[in-house]
């Protein structure tokens, strides 16, 4: 049996790949693991995907069957929330039922050790190697599980990370909020109600096949709901989360998408204004607009890795005031090592709240002082002949030209990054969770990225057409 883990978790397709035979067999590598790093303490939990509850439930009487303590979440319930149980309960660790963004014919396990962030390569190679050698830990006495509220305790210590009374100063505050069908409904909400807020929810109930999303990912292409909502409404914003409520999307009072890098930018020149300090951490296919913003309040910019596990690593290791990635996932550095889609929907509010005055209006005046980055990204679909070739041809050669433009140099921190000038460059990697290239780019003009992508990915495509 294959397990690999991806930059965040194990995903398959559900009867395919993802079996309930092989998900108890990496359930059954977390626990000899944990067990050889002496903790027999976990919580379990899941999303609202099809069989998460069920497999989370029967995972809980298997680990106390192994001698564990294991805390069960008693609703579905979102990844930043079991880790912040984790940490806060002192645990060895976390085992978590979803598959995050990916199609609804998907499901996966993220696992956490007792930090609360993702595992690290260190941890996830060990539990691969004890499911391919079919490890199980002895049976043994004292045991138990005990079916727990994770929320209430986090929704409290949010409290922490936002500023409330900002909220209770506001005049009105009227929220959109898209759920995606998914486990952070019940959790974000219910905080901004109880701040103040007026919340008009999307999608609040459980439905695996996501209302009948293909891709379920708060980007732009998924919110048009969202963004005819607030329009229609006169909302003050519209936020979103994903299944697994990890990553956050926004939409500003005219309905406009708010990209990831665009926000994090705004949130880190506010959180600057307000007296906070400390290292700026992103990955490395997040645009430059953070970087100008963060560099002209005089804090200190770390370029990392695609997958939250780097960022998160950077947040144990202190002194970190914000970690965030193009792909709609933060937190800050004093939270949790985890992304956080609830923490950033509240921060998204609480800015709107501070300044009395909408994100689209206030990001035009970042722009005018900082100026203005198109940052997009293409999943290109892969079959094997594509894969080769890109291997082949970009990761293991050095290119001069490409979309038609000279290449000035060339980053491999993660995937190959072609820089054309100081301001426009395409980031090509392959996706560790889903048969696909993912295309990044930055330019400040948004129809050259579209051009620069479809580029990169006509070459793709017609050297695959030819390959065959």
């Amino acid at each position: 049996m294959v397990i690999k883990f991806g930059t965040s978790g194990w995903r398959g397709v559900i009867s395919r790949e993802f079996t309930w035979d092989r998900a108890m067999a990496v359930a059954d590598a977390v626990a000899v693991r944990l067990l050889e790093t002496g903790y027999t303490t976990i919580a379990v939990g899941g999303d609202c995907r099809f069989l998460s509850p069920e497999l989370a439930e029967a995972t809980a009487h298997r680990l106390a069957a192994y001698g564990f303590e294991v805390y069960l979440s008693e609703r579905s319930v979102p990844t930043p929330v079991l880790s912040h149980a984790c940490r806060k309960r002192g645990l060895g660790g976390v085992i978590n039922f979803t598959a995050s963004h990916n199609p609804p014919v998907y499901n996966g396990i993220k696992f956490s050790p007792f930090h609360g962030g993702p595992a690290d390569g260190k941890d996830t190679s060990r539990i691969e190697e004890l499911v391919a050698a079919g490890k199980v830990p002895d049976s043994s006495t004292g045991g138990s599980v005990k079916v727990v509220d994770f929320i209430t305790p986090y929704l409290k210590d949010i409290d922490g990370f936002i500023n409330p009374e900002v909220f209770r100063k506001a005049d009105s505050l009227r929220v959109v909020y898209d759920a995606f069908s998914g486990a952070g409904s019940g959790v974000l909400d219910k905080k901004l109600i109880e701040l103040g807020a007026s919340v008009r929810v999307l999608n609040g109930k459980r439905d695996p096949l996501f209302a009948g999303r293909q891709h379920p990912e708060p980007n732009e292409q998924c919110l048009s709901d969202l963004s005819q909502s607030v329009v229609r409404s006169g909302a003050s914003l519209g936020v979103a989360t994903d299944g697994d409520a990890d990553r956050f999307g926004i939409v500003d009072e005219n309905g406009n998408y708010i990209t990831p890098p665009d926000f994090m930018a705004l949130l880190v020149d506010y959180l600057a204004e307000s007296g906070h300090r400390g290292r700026v951490v992103r990955s490395i296919t997040t645009g430059s607009l953070l970087d100008r913003v963060a560099e002209a309040r005089g804090l200190e910019v770390k370029v990392t890795p695609v997958g939250f596990k780097y960022l998160g690593a950077e947040i144990i290791s202190g002194g970190v005031l914000l970690a965030g990635e193009e792909s709609g996932g933060l937190s800050l550095g004093t939270h949790i090592p985890e992304k956080d889609g609830v923490l950033a929907g509240l921060l998204a509010s609480e800015i709107v709240c501070h300044y009395g005055e909408g994100l689209g209006s206030l990001l035009q005046k970042l722009w005018s002082r900082h100026g203005r980055y198109f940052n997009t990204r293409l999943d290109l679909p892969l079959n094997p002949v594509m894969k080769h070739y890109i291997l082949e041809n970009l990761f293991k050669s050095d290119k001069t030209h490409a979309a038609g433009l000279p290449v000035k140099s060339i980053d491999r921190t993660d995937g190959v990054q072609l820089v054309f000038d100081e301001d426009t460059w395409v980031l090509v990697r392959l996706s560790g969770t889903e048969p696909l290239a993912r295309i990044y780019v930055q330019s400040t003009d948004a129809g050259e990225n579209r051009r620069i992508a479809e580029a990169l990915a006509d070459e793709f495509r017609g050297n695959t057409h030819e390959a065959n």
